[in-house]
């Protein structure tokens, strides 16, 4: 335990001397400032899925469900409006909790030219709207303070390797379980550091804060994990720069479903950042789903990731006889 803590010290006081360190933080700065004061809380033009149980409605954009409560589950899920029909022949929009500018014009859109009594149900815990800019957030916490311990974790290592230390662990071996501690743990408290900034800084401190603290150390865990095992095969840092940058844009994909929730493909969905970016959502602002999903596929991805980190780590970076 001792080694592991002092490997990581040592990574901090190296990091502190690190430039691209300096930018991220910068960088964290600016993302706060922009989601205050630079995103609007609302966009004009806003589009939404339709699911419907028990009503004549239809068109092109609604999909019928069998079951009330598999109206209310898809609602919840993908953030978009279910039509409920009652038996005395008045219609209930279930919303995840729009403005109420939007649910009017959903109300005005599909009832204006019937007699039709229309209620509206919001069945999201928080039961607020949510502004634009503050949804943003989820966003810019996964796709810049989870990924720092992919791109600090890589540019440590490139340093190491340029600096002779890599060299010098082989020869005196520190063990490749220790140096993936370390490191991990070190980015990981980096990350959910950043993270919680934005947070507080964005949506304030109304939610489940140890559970938001703990999505963010392992998802951080993930990404610096799968970034030393990416790192270990480059030997300079502008090669290692392009690659690194190609990575995280596919990374970044699942914002599109996050913008969009009904266009959810498969191989969006196994991407890990997908899980994390509704995760966050469902923290933040109280959404009501269930985290069991997440807790699997992150402990699926961090386990899966450090067996191989290890592996690669352990046979192309610090086995003796590498150059």
């Amino acid at each position: 335990m001792s080694g592991i803590l002092a490997l990581g010290i040592q990574d901090f006081k190296r990091l502190l001397t690190n430039a691209l360190f300096w930018v991220i933080t910068v960088t964290l700065v600016l993302i706060i400032t922009l989601i205050n004061f630079a995103v609007p809380e609302n966009i004009s033009e806003e589009s939404y899925g339709i699911f419907t149980y028990h009503t004549d409605y239809y068109a092109d954009q609604t999909t019928a469900v069998n079951s009330e409560e598999e109206l209310r589950q898809a609602v919840k899920e993908h953030g978009t409006i279910g039509l409920l029909g009652n038996d005395d022949g008045s219609i209930t929009i279930l919303n995840p909790g729009l403005s109420e500018k939007t649910v009017r014009a959903t109300m005005t859109m599909l009832y204006s030219s019937s007699d039709t009594y229309v209620e509206v149900e919001s069945i999201n815990e928080n039961n607020a709207a949510i502004p634009f800019n503050k949804r943003m957030t989820p966003v810019f916490i996964c796709f810049e303070a989870l990924v720092i311990g992919f791109i600090l974790g890589g540019a440590l290592l490139l340093s190491e390797k340029e600096e002779g230390t890599i060299r010098a662990m082989r020869i005196a071996p520190v063990g490749v379980d220790k140096y993936l501690i370390s490191k991990t743990v070190l980015f990981s408290i980096i990350a959910v550091l950043y993270a919680l900034l934005v947070a507080f800084f964005c949506v304030g401190f109304s939610f489940s804060v140890h559970r938001f603290i703990l999505l963010s150390f392992f998802g951080a865990a993930v990404f610096s994990l799968i970034g030393f095992a990416f790192t270990t095969f480059f030997r300079d840092m502008s090669s290692w720069f392009f690659s690194m940058a190609l990575l995280l844009s596919i990374n970044m994909l699942p914002v599109v479903a996050y913008s969009e929730p009904s266009f959810s493909p498969f191989w969006l969905r196994v991407i890990p950042s997908y899980s994390l970016i509704f995760a966050y959502e469902n923290i933040l602002f109280g959404m009501g789903r269930s985290m069991l999903p997440t807790v699997f596929t992150v402990a699926g991805w961090g386990i899966g990731a450090y067996l191989i980190s290890r592996f690669v780590v352990g046979r192309y970076l610090l086995s003796k006889g590498r150059r």
